[in-house]
């Protein structure tokens, strides 16, 4: 057995079953064990499409992504994908052979510090210069992947044993990490405190981010026995259906309508959050640590941005567990007033941190997003790239299901959404999954297109089409009037959709056929259809635009005007 035969094995002990990546010089032996391994290879454009995609499974199915490149380009063109998981928590096993070191050789093919580069973007980096002992690697690098605040994990091994003899084969049997142990933390610290600070409670608020999502079931039954509204960071939302009478939806409403809910009730309870930059409405989330529990597997996490009552580090899932067991039935008396959760929600949606909107499809942004929800499952999966179209779906778009929304959240890479939805798709078959881009992001990974056609896998690929890197277009006529450097090339969608095998269709011209009716057409296709949706400048855009001139030159009137006056004073 080679050493690229044993490190195959031990990524199915592991229950593996994707792998993302593309062959090259340093790596031809893994792909030769790969060919005839159980594994799945999928093979994208480029390095940055694999680790997007790798991301995206991870993301919608809640297992370890598996990435894989060479050292050197095949490495730097990876990075941005690590950078996004990183910051967004993402689970991935990412292994890439070492750079080439001939002793005694100095500029050498591709050297370069990859150690060095990569140790901001990954949680941990394993070397491994013996076959032998990439068994023990990848376990060691699928625990860290999972365990607390989860993130990549680089294995970096030496290409040559790829290719070296290993005597006799691992075990089959799965080890803890593949069982699904190993994010349990060792203890259930802080119930027996938690629920001494429930008894007294009635108005108690839930925030839950992206480290609960594991445990929905168990989050909706204590939302429903303490009549306890729930909040979602972004990353975490659906994880109470957002039609439940118990959800509050806050994203990108603005912080303002948040704080007040959460002043006006007597506990706090956040689950699985890191509070980020998104995970705290920018910071702007104001929590009173006196009436705050933080539960968090990442000791890192808890107390790191907002203080609290309670500290407590444990896997959220257990935790739950056994804090229901302790709580008993659903209270019979509740602090929050009938009808009051509805103002709640009402005061949210008044306090939108986007008021200016495009049209989309000739029309209102809303009555677009209303389309799209009424022709997908409950459970469909929803991803965007960055951009004015995010923006837009998490507002507009409610999330019905746990992993329902996949965005590129604390990193905010454009070309992002493609991939990403590729290796969506590819980790839940049974789920409709659904991606929003705009033209931009599309430029920016389109020929994945040729990716999705090959894995012939039903996916709605919707672009908002205006031509323009919309939110910066949007960002410099609020604020100057004037744009510069957001115009895109001509760009042909439906030429773009026939050259890599994709199917084509229009939502929105007249005389196309409706929104849903393209999308379910989509979902019963294999491989992509290209959705084209026109957007353009709304009337609240235009006097954006023109209320910014007028400023401007105001601005540039009374500069004039100031500089004459001290000159009379000399």
């Amino acid at each position: 057995m080679t050493g690229a035969e044993l490190l195959c094995r031990a990524l199915e002990r592991e229950g593996v079953t994707h792998v993302f990546g593309l062959p090259g010089t340093q790596n031809v032996g893994l792909f030769e064990a790969l060919r005839s391994a159980s594994l799945r290879t999928v093979v994208p454009t480029h390095e940055m499409g694999a680790a997007f995609m790798a991301a995206g499974y991870s993301r919608a199915s809640g297992r370890v992504g598996v990435l894989t490149t060479i050292p050197g380009p095949g490495f730097t063109y990876a990075l941005t994908g690590l950078a996004e998981a990183r910051l967004d928590s993402t689970p991935i096993l990412y292994l890439v052979g070492q750079p080439a070191r001939a002793p005694g050789k100095r500029f050498q093919l591709q050297a370069l510090d990859q150690a060095t580069v990569a140790a901001p973007l990954v949680k941990r980096r394993i070397d491994v210069d013996r076959a032998e002992d990439l068994p023990s690697a990848v376990a060691e690098g699928y625990r860290l992947a999972t365990s607390e605040e989860p993130g990549p994990v680089m294995i970096h091994y030496d290409p040559a044993i790829l290719g070296a003899e290993v005597a006799g084969a691992p075990s089959t049997a799965p080890t803890g990490a593949a069982a699904g142990s190993a994010g349990a933390a060792p203890a259930l610290d802080g119930v027996a405190d938690t629920l001494a600070l429930l008894k007294p409670a009635r108005r108690v608020v839930i925030l839950a981010g992206q480290g609960a999502v594991a445990a929905a079931p168990q989050l909706r039954l204590l939302a429903e026995r303490l009549g306890a509204p729930v909040v979602s960071t972004t990353s975490a939302r659906g994880i109470l259906p957002e039609d439940h009478p118990l959800s509050v939806p806050t994203d990108l409403r603005g912080s303002g309508g948040v704080n007040e809910l959460f002043a006006s009730s007597d506990l706090a309870l956040a689950l699985g959050v890191k509070f980020s930059h998104n995970g705290a409405l920018g910071f702007g989330l104001r929590l009173a640590p006196d009436r705050l529990v933080h539960v968090d597997a990442s000791p890192e996490t808890l107390g790191a941005n907002y203080a609290a009552r309670l500290l407590v580090r444990a896997d959220v899932g257990p935790w739950l567990n056994e804090l229901l067991a302790g709580l008993g039935p659903a209270r019979s008396e509740v602090g929050w007033e009938a009808g009051e959760l509805d103002r709640w929600r009402a005061r949210m949606e008044e306090g939108s941190v986007f008021p200016i909107e495009p049209r989309v499809a000739s029309g209102e942004a809303s009555a677009f997003f209303a389309a799209l929800r009424g022709a997908l499952p409950r459970d469909a999966c929803l991803v965007t790239d960055s951009g004015l179209h995010e923006m837009l779906a998490r507002r507009h778009f409610p999330i019905l299901a746990p992993r329902g929304l996949i965005v590129p959240s604390d990193f905010q890479s454009m070309g992002f959404g493609l991939p990403a939805a590729i290796g969506a798709r590819l980790a839940a078959p049974e789920r409709a999954v659904v991606l929003i881009t705009g033209d931009g992001g599309l430029a920016m990974c389109g020929l994945e297109l040729l990716t999705a056609a090959r894995e012939r896998s039903p996916l709605p690929v919707i672009v908002f089409n205006d031509g323009r890197y919309g939110l910066i277009r949007l960002d410099q006529l609020r604020q100057h009037g004037q744009t510069f450097g957001v115009d895109l090339p001509a760009f042909d969608l439906a030429g773009l959709a026939a050259a890599t095998g994709a199917s084509y269709a229009s939502a929105g011209y007249a005389g196309d056929d409706d929104l849903a009716t393209v999308v379910r057409r989509a979902l019963e296709t294999p491989g992509p259809t290209v959705i084209d949706v026109p957007v353009g400048d709304s009337a609240a855009m235009r006097r954006a635009r023109v209320s910014a001139q007028v400023r401007g030159a105001g601005r540039k009137l009374l500069g004039r005007r100031l500089v004459e006056w001290l000159k009379r004073l000399r």
